[in-house]
């Protein structure tokens, strides 16, 4: 007895041995996925197969049907009509289909740049399923629900019998049939009498009315649900739309006018730099609640345009009442210095809001000469002065001052009077470059040059002189700058350019070997998904 027990424990031992080993013998490793990412790599563009259409990496396809898919999609491209591209492929990793075929229509461009009548099928494998991704130009043509239908109808039972063949020449030939041409109208038969041709005319229109993608609705089965059949999609449903571009652009353009509104009419308001937060904070506002749906399109519009808009009618009218004031003749060269410094840069607004600034600028126009040709009289012995010409005028100048005029940093007027006492009046112009030199103090010391001294590096800063000459008494004033440090992007500028250059000769020059009408597509985000 010990013997056999100790025989039959050996051979149970054994028979578990060899048990487990002819079971994990027969198990086959599984077939490592592809990382999530790494299809884009993988999966070849069809494009670059030759001008093909479908792109088949792991050879799931007979080579018969290969090349009568790529035959018919062919002729379905050059048609014009939609371009299709068929990807077949086992594994995408744990990438979600959906994703993976908007990622490939994306970065193959799928369709004509101008119509976007692109079309992606794809079929994966492992995760047993299949996907369609349209343009936008097909949504109309192909919606969901037709997308669905074809899925459901004629790709689902091969698929799911493994005849891959079959599902796709099926899903292809019932796209292209869904997409052919209207049939034309047959030929209008005899009409002998008025109702005859009424009845005649009232049937071509209905037909005409009920035609639907190239084919009469009681003529497509794909516009008819069977019985039991699904109506909503099984399909990704796409994210909520970003920011409307509108909107960004409209607020973007608001926030530039708001700018320069407030440095053209605040210049004069030393200390009031905080007043920038006024705009910024605004339209950052209005932005925030029209992208939230907050606030209504139209409201968001009228208060982007309706504020500056007030802003301005402020400003000017206050402006307006104290240019109206009298001015006694000592104080008009001032006044119209104050009066060109806070309208400069400013005019655009008369075409922006030509409602009443259009009127506004006019009167502001007129005023400025009307400052410095109006009659004064003489301040020394009270009679009425007259101005000179201003060939007359030159010789009642100081040098300097003709300086000042000769350099258009100050403009002069000459009063006279029948006393012969003359009144000079220097209006200086608000946009010249030149200031008051410390030496004469006449308007006339130019900017001058800046004369490097360190040259600046892309590690440390250089310095020079800035060289200010007086145009009338030669003074010079020398004034230290820095000069910033160079950039590494200024400094590999040229040698940058020549690569983009040579780059760029080499991109064409490859693109342009491709003939395929399939050159800047955009997904949609439509299309549908089926399991089997």
């Amino acid at each position: 007895m010990p013997a056999r027990f100790s025989l039959s424990a050996a051979s149970w031992w054994w028979g578990l041995l060899l048990g487990g080993g002819l079971l994990l013998g027969g198990c086959q490793p599984p077939e490592p996925a592809r990382p999530a990412t790494s299809y884009l790599v993988t999966i070849p563009d069809p494009k670059t197969l030759g001008e093909t259409y479908v792109s088949d990496p792991d050879t799931v396809l007979a080579g018969a049907t290969v090349a009568a898919l790529n035959q018919r999609l062919d002729s379905l491209d050059r048609s014009g009509r939609a371009h299709i591209d068929v990807v077949v492929v086992r594994s995408i990793g744990s990438e979600v289909p959906k994703t993976a075929a908007t990622a490939l229509f994306n970065k193959w461009k799928i369709g004509r740049q101008d119509t976007n009548n692109g079309l992606l099928l794809l079929l994966v494998l492992d995760q047993r399923r299949v996907e369609f991704e349209t343009g936008y130009g097909l949504e109309g043509d192909l919606p969901d629900i037709i997308c669905y239908r074809i899925q459901q109808r004629y790709m689902v039972e091969p698929a799911r019998a493994r005849d891959y063949d079959r599902a796709v020449q099926q899903g292809v030939a019932a796209i292209i049939q869904h997409l052919r041409p209207p049939a034309p109208l047959p030929k209008p038969p005899v009409l002998r009498t008025a109702a005859d041709s009424t009845r005649y005319y009232l049937d071509s229109l209905q037909r005409v009315i009920r035609a639907q993608n190239g084919l009469l609705a009681n003529e497509d089965p794909l516009n008819t649900a069977l019985p039991g059949e699904a109506l909503t999609p099984d399909t990704y449903t796409p994210p909520a739309p970003g920011p409307p571009v509108g909107t960004l652009l409209v607020a973007t353009l608001a926030l530039v006018l708001y700018l320069v509104l407030w440095y053209r009419t605040t210049q004069g308001l030393r200390g009031r730099g905080w007043l920038v937060l006024v705009p910024l904070g605004l339209v950052a506002g209005l932005a925030l609640l029209a992208l939230q749906d907050t606030l209504a399109t139209e409201a968001f519009l009228a208060l982007v345009y309706g504020l500056p808009l007030l802003y301005l009618h402020g400003y000017f009218g206050w402006q307006y009442r104290r240019g109206r004031r009298p001015v006694p003749p000592a104080q008009r060269p001032a006044e119209y210095e104050r009066l060109a410094q806070v309208h400069r840069g400013l005019g655009f607004t008369a075409y922006l809001f030509p409602l009443v600034l259009a009127w506004y600028w006019r009167w502001y126009r007129q005023r400025l000469p009307q400052l410095r040709q109006a009659p004064l009289a003489c301040p020394t012995c009270t009679e009425l002065m007259h101005q000179l010409a201003a060939d007359a005028a030159a010789s009642h100048l100081a040098p300097g001052q003709q300086t000042e005029q000769a350099v258009r940093s100050v403009a002069y007027d000459v009063w006279a009077c029948a006393n012969a006492h003359y009144l000079p009046l220097g209006y200086r112009n608000p946009d010249s470059s030149f200031t008051a030199c410390p030496a004469c103090h006449y308007q006339t010391l130019a900017k001058g040059q800046l004369r490097p001294v360190r040259v600046a590096t892309t590690t440390a800063e250089g310095w020079g002189w800035r060289v200010q000459q007086c145009h009338f008494c030669q003074h010079e004033e020398k004034v230290r700058e820095t000069i910033p440090r160079r950039s590494s992007r200024t400094a590999r500028s040229s040698s940058g350019s020549a690569a983009a250059s040579s780059w760029g000769s080499s991109s064409s020059s490859s693109s342009g070997s491709s003939s395929s009408t399939s050159s800047g597509g955009a997904s949609g985000g439509g299309g549908a998904g089926s399991s089997w």
